[in-house]
């Protein structure tokens, strides 16, 4: 039986993304693929049309057997050739439903979009934002399933201080909470520190990143 690779419910709420970004990167690879298939569609109808003109040549040139070989590979095709013929509606409305919710994506993060930045650069941009909510809203559910987050969850956030902040500043983790770091050179003592993870350094970090890409777009070498 034929039927879509996803349904609109998925598409909007179970594919991969918890930003409009990040949704956005996600819905544009489903419709380069669905574009893709649509496209392998149509060259299977040419290779059929192929197989019939050369099946009449064959009848006025070729060998018997030849013959019934190419017969036989036409009516294999043509015998789930209307399942394909409803795999190709499918294939096309669901292309249609990809490109109506990018649209829609489209409307919220546009705003957003840093000046004269590509989709690609914008992903980059949103990497933190995006992992800071999923990292969060699965720490939530831990906490609303079992009372607590997991260590591995917590260990995880502790990766970049913009999750770390975020985490606090929402209370899932308390203020006073530090990550600890050891010495950058291995040959001092061994010692643990705390590190300070304060709005302050955060907001600049931010703009760091938002520098950076716009320097990447002029070919601004920041090194040195």
């Amino acid at each position: 039986m034929a039927a879509k690779f996803n349904t609109e419910f998925n598409y909007r709420y179970q594919v991969i993304g918890n930003t409009p970004w990040e949704k956005i990167k996600t819905l544009q690879g489903f419709l380069e693929g669905r574009v893709r298939a649509a496209a392998l569609q149509e060259v299977g109808k040419l290779q059929l049309q192929a197989k019939i003109a050369k099946l009449k040549h064959l009848q006025e040139t070729g060998l018997e057997h030849e013959v019934l070989e190419l017969r036989a590979e036409i009516m294999e095709t043509e015998s789930f050739q209307e399942t394909e013929e409803e795999c190709y509606k499918l294939n096309h409305d669901e292309i249609k439903i990809l490109n109506k919710l990018l649209k829609e994506l489209y409307v919220i993060a546009e705003p957003t979009r840093i000046e004269g930045c590509t989709d690609e650069e914008m992903f980059e941009a949103n990497a933190a934002n995006e992992f800071t909510v999923n990292i969060g809203r699965e720490i939530q559910a831990e906490m609303i399933a079992n009372g607590r987050p997991s260590p591995a969850k917590i260990r995880n956030a502790m990766s970049n201080p913009y999750t770390w902040n975020a985490l606090k500043s929402i209370g899932l983790i308390p203020k006073e909470t530090k990550i600890l770091e050891g010495n950058i050179n291995p040959a001092l003592e061994i010692t643990l520190n705390a590190v300070e993870d304060e709005s302050l350094y955060l907001t600049e970090k931010k703009e760091s990143v938002v520098i950076d890409i716009r320097n990447k777009k002029k070919g601004v070498n920041n090194v040195g």
